[in-house]
């Protein structure tokens, strides 16, 4: 009888949509804004410093950058997350992340190119 009585309270539960319990907490898996500019920051400063030993040192960030900032985007483009993130965060964030990562991703190139053409 207490197995019934388990399965009888735990009904509720099934009437829940399916991700709404993994969705608790979305926010927390995500940087605030303040890291991703900082990560915009030390992209820009460790691209320059690389760039003044050799102009193709900072392509060898962009991969692992980009990576990284892939799988930022691939969490708002979630069908399941990208609204939990919406709610939770707002809109501010999601610009914010976006154009982050477009200056992380522009960033190493656009020195490595600067420094390619500079003429010494």
């Amino acid at each position: 009888m207490k197995r019934f009585t388990h399965h009888l309270a735990a009904l509720p539960l099934l009437a829940l949509p399916g991700g709404s319990v993994a969705l608790a907490g979305v926010a927390e898996r995500e940087p605030p804004s303040a890291v991703l500019w900082l990560l915009v920051i030390g992209i820009a400063a460790l691209s320059w410093v690389m760039a003044c030993r050799r102009w193709w040192l900072p392509l060898a960030i962009w991969v692992p950058a980009a990576l990284f900032i892939s799988s930022l985007v691939a969490d708002v483009a979630d069908p399941v997350i990208g609204p939990a993130l919406r709610e939770e965060l707002g809109l501010g964030y999601i610009l914010q992340l976006d154009l982050a990562g477009a200056l992380v991703l522009v960033l190493p190139l656009m020195v490595a190119n600067m420094w390619f053409t500079r003429k010494e």
